[in-house]
């Protein structure tokens, strides 16, 4: 009976050879199903968040529209109140525009019934006035005398008083009245109540 060996027969002598490793195939690696909850939870969370802050957004922006809304109603209601308050000022302009020259006519009327007080205060014996044309800041007289001497002093009395001042005679001549010589005379004077500042010491 034959018997045949087909199993291989070492050599001896001969190192087995080794086997080079392989390289681990690219793959994508699936992450577990723990981390894989926790970033879909983060997702949904920076979602609502963000729809929170939208909404909270056009909730502010609706309000701030409701207020311009009221602002602009009271102003429409106060626009009307100012142009009643401007006409009535309009109105208090044009009343003080034409009482302005009342005052000051009445101011003046007192004042040159002052100064007609002073003229006639100071009038010396045998002298006479023809014309006193007064008014806020001068005066001129005409009058006759009986001699230089009482012009002279009606002027020198003119300068005494704290409303009159700068007496000058303009005038001064001879005039025949009722067979009298008389001195006829023309002076000018201002008149104001800033003198009297300037004749205190």
């Amino acid at each position: 009976m034959i018997k045949i060996n087909l199993a291989p027969t070492t050599k001896k002598g001969r190192a087995p050879k080794a086997r080079v490793p392989r390289a681990p195939r690219p793959g994508i690696k699936i992450p577990p199903i723990q981390t894989a909850i926790v970033y879909i939870a983060g997702i949904v969370l920076v979602v609502l968040i963000i729809v929170i802050l939208l909404i909270s957004q056009n909730i502010q922006m609706r309000n701030f529209n409701g207020n311009i809304s009221q602002l602009n109603v009271k102003l429409d209601e106060l626009k009307v109140y100012k142009a009643a308050v401007d006409s009535l000022e309009n109105r208090e302009r044009e009343l003080a525009t034409l009482i302005a020259p009342i005052r000051h006519l009445n101011k003046n009327r007192f004042f040159i019934a002052h100064i007609i007080d002073e003229v006639s205060d100071r009038i010396p014996d045998f002298t006479w006035l023809t014309l006193l044309n007064a008014d806020s800041t001068r005066m001129d007289i005409k009058g006759v005398a009986a001699s230089n001497l009482l012009v002279a002093d009606f002027m020198n009395r003119l300068e005494e008083s704290p409303y009159i001042h700068n007496v000058d005679l303009t005038v001064l001549e001879k005039k025949v009245i009722e067979k009298q010589e008389m001195m006829e005379f023309t002076l000018t004077a201002n008149v104001g109540v800033d003198s009297v500042v300037r004749r205190q010491p």
